[in-house]
């Protein structure tokens, strides 16, 4: 226990936090076992979330961070990647950000598209698909069937609508959970790439999904036409999931018809 409370205390420079991670380590229930489990993945997670729920302020998203971690993954993806996005693109987000919006599962994240089109849909979907893969590797999975070109996947607000773009998005993540399908909640402005984008800008919440306290969700934007599917032509619809079992992130399908309070259907707020 000793050497916990001493890794703590070369992290960060918080008396406060120090004090207070200290009263937890000397407790007589804060066991070796329980010091274990928060050391697991996702374990420190659920540990603050059970503290936040405890003490009233459970409507704090956990998973919140500044404009400047954000810009930083921003710049560490872009640099990966390749993406080539402009250094005064970023800097104009520094400049324009909004607040961090209320609600335990609400976020600041981003909507980030290359191309126009039919093209640009496609190209924006592959990529952030690549970086999820290398975000989560080797612990992804994406469906062998979802594919991306125009004869497979489109918005729903259509492609001709799809322009290049880096700008702020906020969207909760707990919104239309309890819908009798999610055909009768989505619309133009459901998520679709957004939701890509913050796979590999929140893993940390990705994760954590539990399908109880935080919920997979539908890229409802989006619409598939899968190959060889009873129900006809573009009745799918894209989900960002994880296999409880393994913890391996999905990036999955099903059919618009369907509706499971462990997802939600979300919307982005501009």
């Amino acid at each position: 226990m000793t050497s916990l409370v001493e890794a703590t205390i070369e992290e960060t420079d918080s008396l406060d936090v120090l004090e207070s991670f200290r009263a937890l380590a000397v407790h007589p229930k804060f066991t070796d076992e329980l010091a274990a489990a928060i050391r697991e993945e996702g374990g420190a997670d659920r540990a603050v979330g059970a503290l936040l729920s405890a003490f009233g302020l459970a409507d704090r998203n956990p998973f919140e961070i500044s404009v400047e971690e954000t810009l930083d993954r921003l710049r560490k993806a872009n640099g990966e990647q390749g993406w080539g996005i402009a250094e005064d693109a970023i800097a104009a987000l520094a400049a324009s950000a909004p607040e961090w919006p209320e609600g335990r599962l609400a976020f600041r994240s981003l909507r980030i598209r290359w191309g126009e089109g039919d093209e640009g849909v496609a190209l924006t979907f592959e990529r952030h698909a690549v970086r999820i893969r290398s975000t989560f590797e080797p612990k992804f999975w994406r469906w062998e069937r979802l594919y991306s070109d125009k004869e497979h996947l489109r918005l729903l607000a259509s492609n001709a609508s799809h322009r290049p773009v880096v700008e702020w998005v906020a969207f909760d993540l707990g919104e239309n959970r309890r819908c009798v399908r999610v055909a009768a909640v989505r619309g133009p402005k459901s998520l679709a790439d957004e939701g890509l984008t913050f796979c590999w800008l929140f893993p940390e919440y990705v994760r954590t999904i539990d399908y109880r306290e935080n919920p997979a969700f539908y890229l409802g934007g989006y619409e598939l036409n899968v190959p060889g599917h009873d129900g006809g032509r573009w009745q799918d619809v894209v989900i960002v999931g994880r296999d409880l079992d393994d913890g391996t992130t999905n990036l999955d399908a099903n059919w618009h018809g369907y509706a499971n309070s462990g997802y939600s259907v979300p919307p982005a707020r501009e």
